[in-house]
């Protein structure tokens, strides 16, 4: 499938058993729910390959400081440690959420994706 096809439509289904390692790579997602050019079920498929890790969801909405609603889930293993967070930004469409007014595909409201991908990067330093 075309990267294009698998953007707007989703990856197919899942033809791999999710892998049960403890060693996957902490991730982390933005999606706009009203985003009709990546489709959500991208996600979906991330989330897929971490089942057999059985991470816990914990759910917490908020707001950016311009009130920009938003709800970030991070899942996490047994030890607390979050592996993924999934930011879901309620009210744009295809947009760098925290993105410059100047740039394109960009919403200015935030939340501020660059700074909590270096946030959690930096938290999840890898030696």
């Amino acid at each position: 499938m075309s990267a294009l096809t698998i953007m707007r439509q989703g990856p197919p289904a899942p033809a791999e058993k999710p892998r049960t390692s403890r060693k996957h790579l902490p991730v982390i997602l933005f999606q706009g729910d009203r985003d009709s050019t990546v489709n959500a079920r991208n996600i979906d498929g991330i989330l897929h390959q971490f089942e057999a890790a059985r991470l816990k969801p914990k759910i917490t909405p908020g707001t950016s400081p311009t009130g920009q609603p938003f709800t970030c889930t991070q899942y996490q293993d047994e030890d607390g440690i979050t592996m993924i967070e999934q930011w879901t930004i309620h009210g744009p469409g295809h947009a760098w959420s925290g993105g410059s007014a100047a740039g394109s595909f960009t919403d200015p409201k935030g939340p501020d994706a660059t700074k909590e991908m270096l946030r959690f990067f930096h938290a999840h330093p890898r030696g």
